[in-house]
């Protein structure tokens, strides 16, 4: 059998190679030629997997080490006969790390304190659940909004959109990219929905870019000199809107959830999934020498903000001055760890607070 694989995926090379005959690409070049006799493919979100590269292919299986699965044309998959498996959660606490940081910065920049500030929390799953247990842990009163799991699961507290932004001081998107339909999230921030904002809110985005409308963004923040923005995706990846750029005080190149706890999820549960449809027998599968094995001690007798920035340098990863370089930060991107990979006391005045937003707790 035939593997075409994003060699930007890491800790995947070698592994498939008794199994498969492998071929890596950068994930921009897998084409409808490299992909036609491919049994499977491994890919990332670079990597569009429609009719126009699918059709007249072989391929049986596509796993996508990605939360996000938009750039799979899942109907036509369905149609087709091929299976296809995404990474949900894999990153969500480095999500969770980056959207921390970059409030506790909004926080230092503008000497605002978060305690007692309300955070809407635009969708409310893997993600999300995260973002709501680490704003608690701040102090922060906390609106969620989540039309699916409202209408599927009943959850009485969940919020409308409208009511999200007319209440919220701090705004973060947690969504995936619907293009269409009753739960669409395509430009959710628009004109008229930023007519409802704060002049002064702060508003982050590290779903997808498509979710903002970036040029409405732009005009608001213009017209809103107290209203900031974070942004880790942006529309038109890798062409990013300079303007929007430099109106940021945070612009990272879409690698919130490159923690190198979240790459090794991600390439683990492709690597079950692709091992259960084609019966390898290789799952579950651990990577060897597995990078994880080790965590750092940190510095427990600080502030709960103290620990949390001590473990990212959110503005290390900043590309306002180096908006050419997308995707090769992207690519050669160096894994930090997430909270998960830092420890601390079990006997901390912090320690409750810091295991309920993932931090791991040293028992001796």
């Amino acid at each position: 059998m035939k593997a075409i694989v994003d060699k930007n995926i890491p800790f995947l090379r070698g592994v498939l190679d008794p199994y498969f005959r492998v071929e890596y690409y950068p994930g921009a070049d897998i084409s409808a030629a490299v992909v036609r006799d491919a049994d499977a493919l491994i890919i990332r979100t670079r990597t569009n997997c429609n009719s126009s590269l699918l059709t007249n292919s072989r391929v049986r299986f596509i796993g996508s080490a990605t939360i996000g699965f938009d750039h799979i044309d899942t109907d036509f998959c369905i149609r087709n006969g091929i299976t296809w498996a995404n990474a949900p959660g894999c990153n969500s606490s480095a999500v969770q790390q980056w959207v921390a940081t970059a409030i506790l910065h909004w926080s230092a920049t503008f000497s605002k304190s978060l305690n007692g500030l309300t955070i809407g929390v635009v969708g409310v799953g893997n993600v999300g659940r995260k973002i709501v247990a680490l704003a608690q842990a701040l102090g922060m009163n906390v609106i969620c909004c989540d039309p699916p799991r409202k209408r599927g699961e009943g959850v009485p507290n969940f919020v409308d959109f409208a009511t999200v932004l007319q209440n919220s001081d701090i705004i973060t998107f947690h969504v995936p990219l619907n293009r269409g339909g009753v739960d669409s999230t395509l430009h959710m921030l628009n004109p008229e929905s930023l007519a409802l904002c704060k002049p002064n809110v702060f508003i982050l985005n590290s779903s997808r870019g498509e979710v903002v409308d970036s040029n409405a963004l732009l005009s608001f923040l213009e017209r809103n000199p107290d209203a900031q923005a974070a942004l880790d995706v942006w529309e038109n990846e890798p062409n990013v809107a300079v303007g929007l750029l430099h109106r940021t005080i945070v612009a990272t190149p879409h690698i919130a959830g490159y923690s190198l706890e979240g790459k090794v999820m991600g390439t683990k549960m492709i690597i079950d999934s692709l091992s259960r449809f084609f019966k390898l027998g290789i799952d579950p599968w651990i990577p060897n020498p597995n990078p994880l094995s080790a965590v750092v001690r940190v510095d427990d007798a600080s502030s709960i903000e103290q620990i949390i920035k001590s473990t990212y340098q959110i503005l290390n990863d900043d590309f306002r001055n180096r908006i050419e370089d997308f995707e090769a930060l992207r690519n050669n991107y160096n894994y930090r760890r997430d909270f998960s990979g830092y420890c601390v006391s079990k006997d901390a005045a912090v320690s409750d607070v810091l295991k309920n937003i993932g931090f791991s707790i040293n028992l001796e």
